[in-house]
């Protein structure tokens, strides 16, 4: 599937590597008009699930971030990741990836699935037992294995004195205003507040696409409570209780196998550390499935001891199988008060709110979301061979396609050419994603329409001049039925 899938990636612009023409820099990508419009359609499908929908408040916060902010949340500190070079051409890898990938290739499954949890002495026994070389010059000799910091440093102001970063993730934004936006709202706990946007990380050796960049969107959710109190038993329009029956597919710690059981069941045996966190769970099924990745496709897995991050309580990972394996396309986190708790410290500002004539530092759940990652899922699911017509294309689900029509004249007569070019702009004032194309016979057109995943083609043809109605010709089925051409919307 990838081969094909990303052929189709490239011929149609979908997304590349950026300042591309100079062939330097690595981890940045660019999305063309279709990529855009697909990633956009995919933010949004968030926005209806996560947002309006839970009643959440959505914000924008700087994507430079202080000093003190990083060092509160423990960024400047734990945010690394094992490093080590090529004695020979000085080529830096990330050392856990280079022994995983070791074993991926050999299909040592078991051993590959272990490296996530050895620490930096059990690397280097690895890397100077196996037979790994430098993918650049094949030498086999790599230098002792160091802790990298992945935040991209900056500073502010012309002096150079005030130091500050790139934020590597959305959510110290929220943790940061929490306390101005409770005061500003007077939101009861339990409160969500939301945000979509681009992070930063500094990638020793970003690969494989858009699956480890260094510039990459991101779509949290933040949901702040009172760890005393019993889960509400509505979020906006979800009835936790409700909810708590979907199944899912979900991997235990300690196991390799995903198994379907009940949120309800996951959450009372202690897997699921929170009630919040199911709701997340929840919605997070529930936005894979609007992008049309099939039940199948998907797995929750539950954190081991080892792989948990500084601040979490517990930790859970939503998979998706792609043609790189499954890869993670959301972490979800019960992050105690930790953060809160650390800006209070280094702050010195109180951030406890006032609930029921008590002072409360409020607890999180967190969802965070890869848009990109996301998009790569999407792509690779909707693909589809197209042997029965000559050319693969993709089934992207209506929501996200990049246009829901296609408007071309059947041929170059100019009476066609008007009437077509009066339907699109008709479409257009209506408000409906369309594009106009009269290049190329219809068939090529057609196929070019299927490759990005629109939906529908119209197509005007004589009768069009007659009667006003046109062929609109579906894209899953090929089938093709005539419509009044000023109904269409």
């Amino acid at each position: 599937m990838q081969n094909d899938v990303y052929e189709i990636v490239a011929r149609r612009g979908i997304f590349f590597r950026a300042f591309g023409i100079y062939n330097e820099v690595g981890g940045f990508y660019d999305f063309g008009p279709i990529g855009f419009r697909i990633r956009k359609n995919i933010e949004a499908a968030w926005r209806d699930v996560f947002v309006k929908k839970t009643g959440a408040y959505e914000v924008e916060t700087s994507l430079i971030v202080s000093e003190p902010v990083l060092t509160a949340s423990g960024h400047l500190s734990t945010f690394t990741d094992p490093i080590t070079y090529c004695e020979v051409c000085g080529t830096p890898y990330r050392a856990d990836k280079l022994v995983e990938s070791y074993f991926e290739k050999n299909g040592m499954v078991e051993e590959a699935s272990k490296v996530k949890k050895e620490n930096i002495e059990e690397l280097e026994k690895q890397l100077k037992s196996l037979p790994i070389k430098c993918e650049k010059c094949g030498n086999r000799k790599f230098s002792k294995i160091e802790k990298f910091n992945l935040v991209f440093k900056t500073q502010v102001g012309p002096t150079g004195k005030e130091p500050a970063y790139l934020r590597p993730e959305t959510a110290q934004g929220i943790f940061v205003d929490f306390y101005s936006l409770y005061q500003a709202y007077s939101p009861k706990l339990p409160f969500l507040v939301a945000q979509a946007g681009k992070s930063f990380r500094n990638e020793i050796s970003p690969r494989q696409q858009l699956i480890r960049q260094r510039e990459f969107g991101q779509m949290e959710l933040e949901l702040f409570f009172d760890p005393e109190e019993d889960a509400a038993s509505e979020i906006g329009v979800y009835n936790l209780q409700s909810l708590l029956n979907e199944q899912i597919n979900f991997v235990k710690a300690g196991s390799e196998e995903a198994k379907k059981d009940s949120l309800a069941s996951l959450l009372s045996s202690g897997q699921i550390p929170h009630a919040y966190m199911a709701l997340l769970l929840f919605l997070e099924k529930k936005l894979i499935g609007i992008l049309g990745i099939k039940d199948e496709e998907y797995r929750f897995r539950q954190l081991e001891p080892e792989e948990l991050p500084h601040y979490s309580k517990g930790n859970i990972d939503l998979e998706v199988r792609t043609s790189y394996g499954f890869i993670e396309v959301a972490g979800n986190a019960y992050r105690s008060d930790y953060d809160l708790g650390q800006h209070a410290k280094l702050s010195g500002k109180d951030l406890r709110i006032n609930v029921n004539g008590k002072k409360v530092l409020p607890h999180v759940v967190e969802a965070s979301m890869g848009l990109d990652r996301l998009l790569i899922a999407a792509l690779e699911h909707s693909w589809q061979k197209g042997e029965d017509r000559g050319w693969a294309w993709l089934k992207l689900p209506e929501s996200i396609a990049p246009y829901r029509y296609a408007v071309f004249p059947l041929q170059k007569d100019e009476k066609l050419l008007a009437k077509a070019k009066e339907i699109y702009k008709h479409l257009l004032e209506q408000g409906v994603e369309c594009y106009y194309s009269e290049t190329g016979s219809i068939g090529k057109r057609y196929a070019k329409a299927d490759e990005i995943g629109v939906p529908y083609c119209v197509t005007i043809d004589y009768t069009t001049l007659e009667d006003d109605t046109v062929t609109i010709r579906n894209r899953d089925t090929t089938q093709q039925v005539r419509k009044e051409a000023y109904a269409i919307q």
